[in-house]
């Protein structure tokens, strides 16, 4: 981390665990990025159910 930056409180949050990607992840890694890419695209439309981070 730089110094410049110090003087901030810095949080990061992967969005895995803002929403729920276990699907599309395990598209990933069993058919490869080009399966992702398409499986990406034919969703992009849907409403990303909340993730562990979100206990509701």
């Amino acid at each position: 981390m730089s110094s410049a930056s110090s003087d901030k409180l810095v949080i990061a949050i992967s969005s895995r665990a803002l929403f729920d990607l276990d699907y599309s992840r395990q598209v990933f890694v069993e058919h490869g990025v080009d399966a992702y890419c398409r499986y990406q695209i034919e969703h992009e439309e849907d409403v990303l159910e909340p993730g562990i981070a979100i206990p509701w």
